[in-house]
């Protein structure tokens, strides 16, 4: 996915959110969201313009004022942000609460459809990938192939890290490691998807292009990882039925970290 093509992104006169994307699970201490707003001319021209000047240059400030640009004029602000990736948290939480009941040895939610018994016997990349198909099935759509793409991406970095972890029996914290994971991932690609061709086209050279877009998935990736940390240190962590308004809630914080760039 990080080589992929990057789509032109949404463009004016549409809604900053659009209506086929469901409410996301409310962020801690959030307002009512307002009316969905509809995006201006040229949402994204900053955004592009200042990830155009990261590629040709690697001036990491560009890469913050970009982001910036992406999150205030591009989706609108913080709070339409993180409506923008509801997906994204109920997603977190639909991967949450199935690694939870397969390890307290429970059903899947009803929304996943997976039968633990199917998964006797297969390694745990083959486990890895059942998972990711339950959780998220791709039906074509760029934002459901990003996703499935990003929970193969957080399973396959824990089964790196832990080569002897068995995915049908984590504990708490592997289970928010492959959370945080994903939506880490998940968030990057989105970036990509919108604004991720004035990377490629920017860049002095193609190999340099793809370095250059892997530094902002991996800044966007930390960034993501930081907000949980700090989250955790407010003694707020994942339970199961909880996970999704927690990445809500870390979504906005990321956001709002992008837009104090400006």
């Amino acid at each position: 996915m990080g080589t992929s093509s990057s789509s032109k992104g949404p463009g004016a006169g549409v809604a900053l959110v659009p209506g086929w994307v469901d409410p996301a699970p409310a962020p801690a201490n959030a307002p009512p969201p307002a009316p969905p707003a509809v995006a201006p001319p040229r949402r994204f021209q900053s955004a592009r313009r200042n990830l155009g000047g990261f590629a040709a240059s690697g001036d990491a400030g560009r890469l913050r004022q970009g982001l910036g640009h992406y999150v205030r004029t591009g989706l609108g602000g913080s709070a339409s942000a993180t409506s923008r990736m509801a997906g994204t948290s109920r997603t977190a939480g639909r991967l949450y609460d199935t690694l939870s009941s397969l390890s307290g040895g429970g059903a899947p939610p009803a929304d996943v459809s997976l039968d633990p018994a199917s998964l006797a016997g297969l390694s745990q990349g083959e486990i890895a990938d059942r998972l990711a198909d339950a959780i998220r099935p791709v039906d074509g759509a760029q934002d459901s192939e990003a996703a499935r793409d990003a929970l193969s991406r957080a399973l396959s970095e824990l089964l790196s890290e832990q080569p002897d972890v068995d995915l049908t029996n984590l504990d708490a914290a592997q289970m928010e490691s492959v959370v945080e994971g994903y939506v880490g991932h998940d968030l990057a690609h989105r970036i990509e998807l919108d604004v991720g061709a004035a990377v490629y086209s920017r860049a002095p050279s193609i190999p340099e292009g793809v370095e250059r877009m892997q530094e902002m998935q991996d800044y966007v990736r930390q960034a993501v990882a930081a907000a949980f940390r700090a989250r955790r240190e407010l003694g707020e962590r994942m339970t199961a039925g909880t996970a999704g308004r927690l990445t809500a809630t870390v979504l906005r914080d990321t956001f709002e970290v992008f837009e104090s760039y400006l």
